[in-house]
């Protein structure tokens, strides 16, 4: 692991774990996956760190959209509250359900910062951790992290591109 890469990894993590549309999974098997299983594992642990900070991201922009929304849209949200909230939010972090259902619902209802960051970052860390030691055994090329990243960081630029030119 060189900081070169670390450079590249963390702001890398820190956006595909918020609301921009490329997920986060191919940036780790890039980086992660030819590496030894300690350095794969010190990355998955950055890579929750750096879940929590997009979590931090991610609630601070829905504190600021809340009061811009109309009330009979956030009606049609989930509706999370209190210690449930951060159940699910772990859940949602750790299995392969769309996280999206969890940010909906923090759109809705705000958590706390901190406990919304540690149920964000202790869902991904295992998660992470398993899709970094099953990808080898899948038998691709090492090229494979890369062009997968590629493919993705391609899709998320062409939906933008398409999504800015109709609005």
């Amino acid at each position: 692991m060189n900081w070169l890469s670390l450079a590249c990894f963390v702001p890398l993590a820190i956006l595909c774990n918020t609301v921009f549309p490329m997920p986060f999974d191919p940036v780790l098997i890039a980086f992660a996956s030819h590496k030894s299983p300690v350095q794969a594992g010190i990355f998955a642990f950055i890579g929750s760190i750096c879940a929590a900070f997009g979590a931090a991201a991610d609630v601070k922009l829905f504190r600021n959209l809340q009061d811009r929304i109309p009330e009979k849209w956030l009606r049609s949200l989930p509706m999370w509250s209190g210690r449930h909230s951060y159940v699910f939010t772990f859940f949602f972090a750790l299995l392969p359900l769309p996280f999206s259902v969890a940010r909906l619902a923090a759109l809705r209802n705000p958590p706390k910062m901190i406990p919304y960051q540690l149920a964000v970052a202790m869902g991904r860390l295992p998660r992470y951790l398993l899709i970094i030691y099953i990808w080898p055994g899948i038998g691709l090329p090492d090229s494979s992290g890369m062009v997968l990243l590629s493919l993705c960081a391609g899709f998320a630029i062409f939906r933008w591109v398409r999504f800015r030119s109709c609005s």
